[in-house]
This record gives C-alpha cells, structure tokens and sequence, in this order.
C-alpha cells in the first residue's frame, strides 16, 4: 500500500493523467462483407465527436480502397490518419495513386495500436 499522497508502486512512473480519447481502426475483412465502409462510417462518427481516429488496411480490404475514395479523401479532411499495408497493397497490384492512401507498414500498425485509448478490429 502507498504511503498517503503517494502513487501505488503497480501506478509508478506510468501517466494516468486522462487523455485525449483515440480510436485506431484495423480492416482486413473482404470489402464484400461490408466491413470497409461500416468502418470508414464509424471513423467519420468518432471524428465528428471528436476522436482522434487512425485506420489501417491491410489483406483482403484493400481491394476495396479504391471503390470508397470519396469517404477516404473526406476522413482525410477531417485529420484521420490513413495507412494501408504496403505487402497488402503490392499483392493486390495497387499502388498508392490507385488507393489514395498512404503505404505503410506493420511498424505502423502497430505505432497505431500502441498510442490509441482504443483499437476496433475488423478481421
């Protein structure tokens, strides 16, 4: 037990100080099973509340990249980090003029992962 007006020793040296609600968002589901755009609607919902949102692609979703360019550029308007993996991509025969989104990598995703309050996985 800590000493009054002093931190548990599990709580030492780790900030919990409140912070600014994120959200990252994982898509690897096919675009068929509607995964994508549920997700990229739930991004623009979070944003609008105020949610710093970041997403990343990757496997069969980014097939459908291209198809929601609009929703994308918009997310992108509204400060969403984008990333796509770029093993994902290459496999897919996309680049990043095609996709609208910046590559990326698996550090990335996981940078993502690490600094966000909360993570939704579409898998």
């Amino acid at each position: 037990m800590a000493a009054p007006g002093q931190r548990p020793p599990h709580l030492r040296g780790v900030d919990t100080r409140p912070q600014r609600p994120s959200l990252a968002v994982i898509v690897s589901t096919a675009p068929e099973r509607g995964d994508l755009a549920r997700a990229l609607e739930l991004a623009r919902a979070a944003r609008e509340a105020d949610i710093e949102v970041g997403l990343f692609f990757m496997h069969e979703a980014v097939r459908g990249l291209p198809a929601q360019r609009r929703a994308l550029d918009a997310l992108r308007e509204l400060d969403c980090e984008l990333r796509v993996c770029a093993t994902s991509a290459e496999a897919c025969g996309l680049d990043e003029d095609a996709l609208g989104v910046a590559l990326g990598s698996q550090d990335d995703h996981a940078a993502l992962v690490h600094r966000s309050a909360r993570v939704l996985a579409f898998t």
